[in-house]
């Protein structure tokens, strides 16, 4: 899907790193059963979003992966409901979640069109729908659409909006003052990795979307 090779590569590690995390995360034992889904899903997505940067990932079948994501999507909107342990409510849980979920949807999205994209690549129906770009554009497939450039533009919007939270947070989690040595700022890494990694796909997402544009 990407023609340049640096950026190809780029985006690559910033999905495969942060899918290796969370797959590492998700065999920790402390963690609990939503928490590993959760996790897991994560990995799938970040491994899907590597494949899509390169030309043969197109090639995957999207009718699966528009399912996973969608039922994703759904996994995560239903755990936050059950968010409610400490000093998680209803609403906090549910407005924690809408990131994944938009995520997981935005995924989806992409796989369905793609999908399109392939189709009329062979001389089928609908091939109106995309137009593939010349050697020196950074992107192989556009979208020709008006409604789809819209929608890819929205989504590119949103997730390099939450990129930003999530990265905010990674700073915010990553330290710490400790008042008994005089407002010492103590660096907890640990804290700020999973928000890092979340604002690394949500980054990387949002590029992608701006190259089908």
């Amino acid at each position: 899907m990407i023609n340049a090779t640096g950026l190809r590569w780029i985006l690559t590690v910033l999905f495969v790193v942060p899918a290796l995390y969370t797959l590492w995360l998700a065999a920790t034992p402390a963690r609990t059963l939503a928490n590993r889904v959760g996790h897991v899903l994560h990995a799938v997505m970040g491994a899907a979003m590597a494949a899509m940067a390169w030309p043969w990932g197109m090639d995957l079948p999207a009718g699966p992966q528009v399912v996973l994501f969608s039922v994703a999507a759904l996994w995560f909107a239903a755990a936050a409901a059950f968010r409610l342990r400490g000093t998680y409510s209803l609403r906090a849980g549910l407005f924690a979640a809408v990131p994944h979920v938009v995520m997981m949807l935005a995924m989806a999205w992409m796989a369905a069109v793609m999908d399109g994209h392939a189709m009329s690549s062979g001389g089928g129906a609908g091939g109106g729908h995309h137009h593939t770009s010349g050697s020196g554009a950074a992107s192989m497939m556009s979208l020709s659409g008006l409604g789809q450039q819209w929608t890819a533009g929205l989504l590119a919007a949103v997730l390099a909006a939450f990129g930003l939270v999530w990265l905010a947070q990674a700073f915010d989690q990553g330290r710490v003052t400790v008042p008994p040595v005089r407002g010492t700022t103590v660096l907890l890494p640990e804290k700020a990795a999973e928000p890092a990694c979340h604002a690394a796909m949500a980054v990387g997402m949002a590029v992608m979307f701006v190259l089908l544009l």
